[in-house]
């Protein structure tokens, strides 16, 4: 039986139902037969806002008045930047929206929590990929403040309401994580509390990486973001460590898995 839940949570743009394969494989080949007492739970939430950029873009595309070049680029930021905006305005604006993509999350941690027994200290890693971290940031916002949908939530047992709530979270592990450019504009930005001391937050980013950030001068006032290892790397290959593509590279680049790794390790 699985000792151990990882949540994974991939980035913006239109991604694929086994986004999480290649982590899986990374992680598998450095831990040896400790992998069989991971239980990896990938979070799927692009096709919550998926179909609605489709429809759009097949709107517009079809329009004959209309006059689009670079079509692949367009619809790369399409996909790409209209989910992390629809997430956040949805917050406010569609309810529903933000609701389900968060429900997803709450989704994977019950199904965690009952293939390891139902314990309530089962350690909990979650590894976020660019608009990821700013969605499990907002999820583990919600739990502390008792906000938004958790208050909607049939009713469980304390064990499971605590395990859901991410209070056995160890380590969060984001990747060109891109929450300074969607916050930037705001007076004050607030982290969520670290109840936890144990908790560590490691932000990997490359410098090459345009969607990639640090993260611990996000609150200069509070200083609620200070907590955070903010470590650059250098993503990728020759063809892709030394560019924007590295964006894509952090889940199969030995700086991220080896740490990983080894934080399963220390929670085993």
């Amino acid at each position: 039986m699985p000792r151990l839940v990882l949540l994974a949570l991939h980035g913006m743009g239109d991604t694929d139902e086994h986004y999480s394969q290649a982590l899986q494989e990374g992680l598998s080949e450095r831990l040896g037969e400790l992998w069989r007492e991971v239980a990896v739970q990938p979070v799927w939430y692009s096709p919550v806002f998926q179909g609605n950029e489709n429809a759009l873009w097949g709107a517009m595309a079809g329009e004959p008045a209309n006059d689009l070049d670079s079509t692949l680029l367009r619809k790369l930021f399409l996909f790409g930047f209209a989910d992390a905006a629809a997430f956040e305005r949805s917050a406010h604006a569609e309810p529903a929206t933000y609701r389900a993509v968060q429900r997803l999350i709450h989704d994977a941690l019950v199904t965690g929590f009952r293939r390891c027994g139902n314990l309530p200290s089962t350690p909990v890693i979650v590894i976020a990929q660019s608009l990821g971290g700013q969605v499990i940031s907002s999820y583990l916002w919600d739990a502390q403040q008792g906000k938004h949908w958790f208050s909607d939530l049939p009713a469980s047992t304390p064990d499971q309401d605590a395990f859901v709530r991410l209070r056995s979270l160890r380590h969060l592990v984001t990747t060109g994580c891109n929450i300074p450019i969607f916050t930037a504009g705001l007076s004050r930005r607030v982290n969520f509390n670290r109840e936890n001391p144990e908790l560590s937050w490691h932000n990997f980013y490359d410098a090459d990486d345009v969607l990639g950030w640090p993260l611990r001068q996000l609150d200069s006032v509070g200083n609620t973001y200070d907590w955070i290892t903010d470590r650059p790397i250098s993503a990728g290959n020759f063809l892709t460590g030394w560019n924007p593509a590295s964006h894509l590279a952090y889940w199969t680049d030995r700086d991220v898995l080896k740490p990983v790794a080894e934080f399963i390790r220390r929670c085993l």
